[in-house]
């Protein structure tokens, strides 16, 4: 039967207001879920002012952690598995399919699924390197503290409660790192120096796998994706963090597990070592002043000389 003309305008006018509730709600909730009450409310008129009820935001971890894949399925159920074993547990993990061609986002359902008790998610992109993967995944998470670790490197089960420690106990300190083991192609452990930002410049000091306030991505505008996808975007990193005045500390400890393979990242990188480092300095120009290059050098030979004279005078004592 048709409707008498009154009735099609507020029926029309219902309607309008049950699609401006529903975005109300959203734009309140994040997008979270809201009343399905409001949704079949017919309202007196056409500006009936409503309540709306705001869900509680979900918890904020202590940490996120981030871990981008391209073509390294195979090693990421041993490095989800050491973020698992954490002592520490206040965490969520944020998988980043880098366009891969193999079969990463298969095994990462298969892990979301293998640890439903923990906060996994995947997130999937093209591919675009390392450093835009880390920028997309630590985007779309929300840790105070965030970690980036590689697909086929692992945690020491204690990582993330000392590095978290020392960010909690020393407000000034942005930037927690830990000493090394390598493993793979070659076993040792290494112990990185004290924090010097005199240095950073010169020298890629400790890991990329830092734990870092996220101030200090937001301050730095993320990993730069002007440098060469083949390596380098951690040193970068760093030294636009230490350009902003952001201080880092060692924790002592082979806490973060390093794998060694011809393919290591690192070892490509350092094949491309002279034009990397020209990236660097180019976007760090203010830093790399031809004055302070000459100083650091010379402060590094130095080094180097006294190194070679300790040992010269160790042997001639035996």
């Amino acid at each position: 039967m048709a409707r008498h003309p009154r009735e099609r305008v507020r029926y029309l006018s219902a309607l309008i207001s049950r699609c401006v509730v529903s975005s109300h709600m959203k734009e309140a909730t994040g997008d979270r879920g809201y009343s399905k009450g409001y949704l079949d409310l017919i309202p007196s008129g056409a500006h009936q002012m409503l309540p709306i009820a705001r869900v509680r935001d979900e918890h904020v971890p202590t940490v996120s952690i981030i871990i981008p894949c391209y073509k390294q399925a195979h090693f990421l159920p041993e490095s989800v598995a050491s973020v698992v074993a954490q002592t520490f547990t206040d965490w969520d993990l944020t998988i980043v399919d880098d366009g891969s061609p193999d079969h990463t986002a298969a095994v990462a359902w298969s892990l979301i699924a293998r640890y439903p008790e923990r906060i996994i998610r995947l997130v999937r992109k093209k591919n675009g390197g390392v450093a835009s993967a880390r920028n997309s995944g630590i985007a779309s998470s929300r840790g105070r503290y965030v970690l980036p670790l590689d697909a086929d490197d692992a945690l020491a089960t204690s990582f993330l409660e000392r590095t978290v420690e020392c960010l909690e106990d020393n407000c000034h300190i942005a930037i927690a790192y830990t000493d090394q083991e390598w493993f793979g192609e070659e076993d040792r452990t290494v112990k990185i120096g004290k924090f010097n930002p005199f240095l950073v410049p010169a020298e890629n000091l400790f890991a990329y796998c830092s734990l870092y306030r996220r101030e200090v991505w937001e301050a730095v505008n993320g990993y730069s994706t002007l440098i060469c996808v083949d390596g380098y975007e951690d040193w970068d990193f760093w030294v636009g963090a230490v350009e902003r005045g952001f201080k880092a500390a060692r924790v002592p400890g082979f806490l973060f597990r390093y794998r060694i393979s011809t393919m290591s990242r690192d070892k490509v990188a350092k094949q491309s070592h002279l034009r990397l480092t020209r990236e660097i300095r180019a976007n760090h120009p203010r830093t790399y002043r031809p004055w302070l290059r000459v100083i650091r050098a010379a402060f590094c030979g130095a080094k180097a000389l006294w190194r070679m004279l300790s040992g010269f005078l160790l042997k001639s004592d035996l």
